[in-house]
């Protein structure tokens, strides 16, 4: 992380003489005092008056002081009053992330109050002067933030929104946050717009805005997107920092709870074992009994896997696009009837795996060294394939290859759908096939019915809760065929819940794809509904993708 900007030190200045009933103005009092205060240096302006870095002479130590000014008394002859309750509210607010307020009161003519110094600088200052930070430090922040933010809601305390310049970064590399406390009786700001605020500022501090451990990518955007598919409460963000946390700042952690450690350790001697069966069968038997042994893995161990790749025919013509339904015209295509399934990519990793030429199947600008692993940690994949291919619990709730693939990001769907003979949709091919030709607002009409597709209606963090999964069957993944009344007009299934879905159209910069759709993680589930700013190195657990083609699928 970088350092922040030095600043003069703080010292114990020589002794002052005792002036307190003179009366000086905001420019004399530098190297002034101020009761039981001297004055050092200005570090700022706030909307009541300059603020000042001071020695607490009494106990040697800095501290921030705020004065009012005296034009703004001027202006407002209750200033004096409200600055005081201010300073008394904020001094109510006692946690470690929040700066504290000391004492406030009148001397030598001056109204102040003083707080809890930080030497270091404030985020925004940092940003302007092109300063940026690394992942753990992001991390870091997002947690002080939240424990803070947390803290003011569980009391019930007012605070003025969240703001860049309300973040401070000690020498020390600690983050702290300003004392945002407000009058009482002023109402909390939505805490989603504050999350949503905070994953742009932290934005704002990573080198070309995003960070590199894919886990903190993801938590950004779902703390950026607001809405069901983010986070709902600051104890919720707190959970996914607690578990990003072993794998951003491992000198704090763990990398993995036992728990994975165990299933990790376990899928790999599955596959040694696999492994050495196998050379032992071929050497013995010959090659044509390891061509049944071939046979009987796909056929026997991956038996709860569906034929499910289908193609639905989009004939040429307009339909209405968007909430403003506007009128647009295209071509023939065909879609996938159901979104990719788990079994379906895990056949396209084997391909890409084995084979001498992979990148072929890359997009141009992927990021170098990415692989097409699904999942954010090491481990993942392997996990959750298993699982599926067993038909065994994953979060509680059982998942087999026919269910959508998910923590995949744009260049895997990008990969996959080039390895598969396809492309990914556009957006309006894409809205096209979900709401037919006179503008649904749902894929099987205008009326909102959340037992017809698998959405947000019960979905629970807790699987355990009494309403997890009580409306439409599901709290997580379900097999992409299982909801027919998930239906177009055209006969696509899926495209209202499930996992949202990646599209091949950009914003205006090209470095945003689009998301369309609900998932089983989102209560609004109109076929309109749609993510400009996604990162396309996001990982979601609901999201994964479907494919077209220009030509008819082959026989």
């Amino acid at each position: 992380m970088a350092t922040p900007a030095a600043r003069p030190p703080v010292a114990t200045p020589a002794p002052v003489a005792e002036i307190d009933e003179e009366v000086f103005s905001s420019d004399e009092l530098l190297n002034r005092k101020i009761g039981n205060y001297n004055i050092i240096w200005k570090i700022g302006d706030s909307e009541w008056g300059p603020i000042y870095v001071a020695v607490q002479t009494s106990m040697a130590r800095p501290v921030a002081m705020k004065v009012l000014s005296e034009s703004r008394q001027e202006q407002d002859p209750t200033a004096k009053e409200r600055f005081l309750a201010l300073a008394q509210a904020q001094a109510g607010v006692k946690h470690p992330a929040i700066l504290a307020v000391y004492e406030g009161g009148h001397a030598s003519g001056h109204t102040y109050y003083t707080y809890e110094y930080v030497d270091g600088a404030q985020l925004e200052e940092m940003r302007s002067q092109g300063q940026q930070i690394d992942d753990p430090a992001a991390l870091k922040i997002v947690k002080t933030v939240a424990e803070g933010l947390s803290y003011l809601h569980q009391q019930k305390i007012s605070h003025s929104p969240l703001e860049a310049q309300r973040i401070y970064i000690g020498k020390d590399g600690r983050p702290h946050m300003a004392n945002i406390a407000t009058l009482p009786g002023e109402p909390l700001p939505d805490i989603a717009t504050d999350i949503s605020t905070l994953s742009r500022i932290i934005g704002g501090m990573l080198p070309n805005g995003v960070p590199i451990d894919p886990g903190l990518r993801g938590m950004l955007v779902r703390m950026a997107f607001g809405g069901e598919q983010g986070f709902q409460s600051w104890g919720a963000l707190l959970q996914a920092v607690k578990a990003l946390e072993p794998k951003v700042i491992p000198v704090d952690a763990v990398k993995l709870t036992a728990q994975e450690q165990a299933a990790v350790r376990a899928v790999e001697q599955t596959k040694k074992q696999q492994k050495r069966t196998l050379i032992i069968t071929a050497l013995s038997i010959g090659v044509m009994l390891g061509v049944g042994v071939y046979l009987f893995y796909y056929n026997f161990i991956r038996s709860n896997e569906r034929n499910l790749n289908q193609m639905v025919k989009i004939p040429s013509g307009p339909f209405l696009l968007g909430e403003s339904n506007k009128r647009v015209s295209l071509p023939d295509f065909w879609i996938d009837k159901y979104e990719v399934t788990i079994g379906e990519y895990a056949r396209f990793l084997d391909a890409y795996e084995s084979s001498s030429t992979p990148q072929k199947f890359d997009h141009p600008k992927q990021p170098e060294g990415h692989t097409h692993v699904p999942g954010r940690g090491k481990g993942d994949w392997e996990i959750y394939y298993d699982h599926a291919r067993a038909g065994k619990p994953t979060k509680g709730r059982s998942i087999d290859l026919n269910c959508p693939v998910f923590m995949v990001d744009w260049w895997d769907a990008y990969a996959y759908a080039k390895w598969a003979g396809k492309r990914l949709p556009t957006e309006e091919e894409w809205e096209k096939a979900g709401r037919g030709t006179t503008g649904n607002k749902y894929p099987w009409g205008n009326d909102a019915d959340p037992k017809k597709a698998n959405t947000g209606a019960d979905y629970k963090d807790d699987v355990q809760d009494d309403g997890a999964g009580k409306v439409d069957g599901y709290t997580y993944w379900a097999p992409v065929d299982e909801f027919k009344g998930d239906r177009s007009p055209f006969g696509v299934i899926g495209m209202a819940g499930n996992v949202a879905e990646w599209v091949d159209t950009w914003d205006a910069s090209h470095t945003h794809p689009v998301i369309r759709g609900g998932s089983y993680h989102t209560v609004d589930v109109k076929i309109t509904r749609r993510f400009a700013e996604a990162d396309p190195e996001e990982r979601l657990e609901f999201l994964g993708f479907r494919c077209v083609s220009d030509q008819p699928p082959k026989p």
